[in-house]
């Protein structure tokens, strides 16, 4: 089983302005384009999980719906300590498989197939990756942000790194990083790629991890 962390990033190592920023919103500060999108799509179409923090489907509502490896929606994992709002359109996906992970059990809304998977004390990224693992899913895409990419990236878990690098410095200390700063050891990365659009560069590593 395949994990790929994929993210746009500043050239600072920012991934948004502020951590309810929406697909919309990143669109609009140009912290995303329209070839950065395709791109996002095409990783999607090739895989049967995604992983988020619920900061992503707080900023957005709801999951981002587009169809996955076989045509299939990928199953979406959302590491969550308290509940989502009932006004999100989130609870009425049904027709994507939508998995809340966290440290103790959430409130679901009744009849919405929404799941819940509790780690209690165990490691939230060694626990889900097993889990993954057991039900045979081969390619999951990490979308973070950077608390949830650090514990995979703590775990050596991560495979490879899509990086959308685009234009701009956000230079503001509330601002989201792309790993939260509390790796225990240097990560390093092998180029496989790169390519550019307009002003953005796309760049496919895989993860080297120091002993």
């Amino acid at each position: 089983m395949k994990i790929v962390n994929v993210m746009a990033s500043s050239l600072d190592g920012r991934i948004g302005v502020h951590d309810k920023e929406g697909d919309a919103e990143r669109l609009r500060v140009g912290m995303s384009n329209a070839s950065d999108q395709l791109h996002l799509r095409k990783q999607i179409e090739s895989s049967d999980a995604i992983i988020v923090g619920a900061s992503s489907i707080r900023a957005n509502g709801s999951c981002l719906d587009h169809p996955g490896k076989n045509g299939q929606a990928p199953v979406w994992f959302i590491f969550a300590q308290s509940a989502l709002p009932e006004s999100f359109a989130f609870w009425n996906q049904k027709h994507i498989r939508r998995v809340l992970v966290s440290t103790n059990p959430l409130p679901l809304v009744a009849d919405s197939g929404v799941e819940n998977l509790v780690f209690g004390s165990a490691n939230p990224a060694m626990f889900l990756t097993l889990y993954l693992k057991l039900q045979n899913y081969t390619r999951a895409l990490l979308f973070g942000g950077g608390v949830v990419n650090s514990w995979f990236y703590n775990q050596k878990l991560v495979d490879q790194l899509e990086l959308t690098l685009t234009p701009m410095m956000i230079g503001k200390s509330e601002a989201p990083f792309l790993v939260a700063p509390c790796l225990t050891a240097a990560v390093q990365f092998l180029l496989l790629s790169s390519q550019t659009s307009e002003s953005f560069v796309f760049l496919s590593y895989s993860v080297i991890y120091m002993q």
